[in-house]
């Protein structure tokens, strides 16, 4: 947080706190406690005990702790060595840090998703929602759940793009 204003667009949830609700942070959301809801921002780190069970839709997410649900990154998706993904993942780039782990769908279509979203709830789209794609492998979808992303002719797991993907659907929690 780089001066007075940013500071007051952000919240911190702190390790042992537990909220529940929809979120929408103008500036940074750092999480150590829990989130069960839905969050928007435009930067979310969640720490090594932040958990979040909701959508989180930000432009960058950086994930040392957990999530479950849909997670919709226009921008970085960074997964770190302690970090835990379960569901459905949508992003424009994805770095995986070895021992990050990510178990549903991958999809590199953030931007168009996130304005798909904003217009089923009769919102305006961000202005910048449109996001370029980087060049990436042309693997640019994989799954680790059966059906849950469109066809790919051959689905590598996100762990160690490497190793064939096994067919294990996501686990509650």
């Amino acid at each position: 947080m780089s001066n007075q204003s940013d500071s007051l667009e952000s919240v911190v949830i702190g390790d042992g706190v537990v909220v529940k609700g929809t979120f929408t942070v103008p500036s940074k959301a750092v999480i150590n406690g829990v989130i069960e809801g839905d969050l928007t921002a435009e930067e979310v780190l969640i720490g090594p005990t932040g958990r979040i069970t909701g959508r989180v839709s930000a432009k960058v997410i950086d994930v040392r702790g957990q999530l479950h649900n849909t997670i919709i990154s226009e921008k970085n998706l960074i997964v770190r060595s302690t970090g835990k993904i379960a569901g459905k993942v949508h992003y424009s780039e994805i770095e995986i840090e070895k021992g990050g782990e990510i178990e549903g769908s991958l999809s590199q279509d953030a931007g168009e998703l996130r304005a798909e979203v904003a217009a089923s709830q009769n919102q305006a789209p961000a202005a910048n929602a449109a996001v370029t794609q980087a060049a990436t492998p042309a693997a640019t979808q994989a799954s680790t759940a059966p059906a849950a992303a469109p066809a790919t002719p051959t689905a590598v797991s996100a762990a160690n793009p490497n190793r064939p993907a096994t067919n294990t659907p996501p686990q509650a929690g």
